[in-house]
């Protein structure tokens, strides 16, 4: 019964990886929707749909350990965030420094998940902020940290992978050269501080808040430092 559970933890940690990938992607397959002749706006109704359903499913599966961990979160804010804010400092620390190292001495390296980011906050801000600051911190930490820890029972062996799958799946959609896989380090980073995070408190809520606050704050300081969101209106 435990194997079972085990390969059943494992398929559905596989399944729903594939899904963070490719679920706005399986409507257009089913129903055939020539996506590139959509307008503007109902291309952003299609992903805000996707998103919210998606949401959805990963707390229909979720919604116990969700409701749980937020309200003892809020048993002792104060305690609570003080931690999730160091492991937080923690990984942007090494996020930043090694950014700045791979921009001096690997000049030909690429970005692209940034560019491409700030490229779609540029055509949809308002979107864009739902986008990463709720929808991809509650989905990415629900699957790389909650139900990784499913299949991961080791401590580092969990923190590892979980750190590396999420950074890995940031730049590989994006890569154009070799010295790109470079930005594995600052993503890895991140998701290595917020497994950590999870393990030590063991509580979703505690990492989830921190990668919404670091999403949101840095789409904000991107939207109103070149006057996206002005210019929208």
């Amino acid at each position: 019964m435990k194997k079972i559970n085990e390969i059943f933890n494992i398929f559905k940690v596989g399944l729903l990886m594939l899904l963070v990938l490719m679920y706005s992607s399986i409507p257009i397959f089913i129903f055939r929707i020539d996506f590139n002749s959509l307008s503007p706006i109902m291309q952003i109704v299609y992903y805000l749909v996707c998103d919210i359903t998606f949401m959805l499913i990963i707390f229909l599966m979720y919604h116990k350990t969700f409701f749980h961990d937020v309200k003892e979160y809020f048993k002792d804010f104060k305690n609570n965030f003080e931690v999730s804010f160091k492991y937080w400092f923690a990984g942007f620390a090494v996020m930043v420094i090694s950014n700045l190292l791979i921009a001096i001495f690997f000049t030909g390296a690429n970005a692209g998940n940034e560019e491409n980011v700030r490229s779609m906050i540029s055509d949809a801000p308002i979107y864009m902020l739902f986008a990463v600051g709720i929808y991809a911190p509650f989905v990415e930490e629900m699957v790389f940290r909650k139900a990784f820890r499913e299949i991961f029972k080791s401590k580092y062996v969990y923190i590892i992978m979980s750190g590396v799958v999420f950074g890995s799946l940031h730049v590989v959609s994006s890569i154009s050269s070799p010295s790109d896989l470079l930005y594995l380090i600052p993503y890895s980073a991140l998701g290595i501080a917020f497994a950590s995070l999870y393990y030590k408190t063991d509580n979703i809520f505690s990492s989830m808040v921190m990668h919404s606050i670091h999403n949101t704050a840095a789409a904000l300081i991107y939207i109103l430092g070149s006057g996206i969101l002005w210019k929208s209106f």
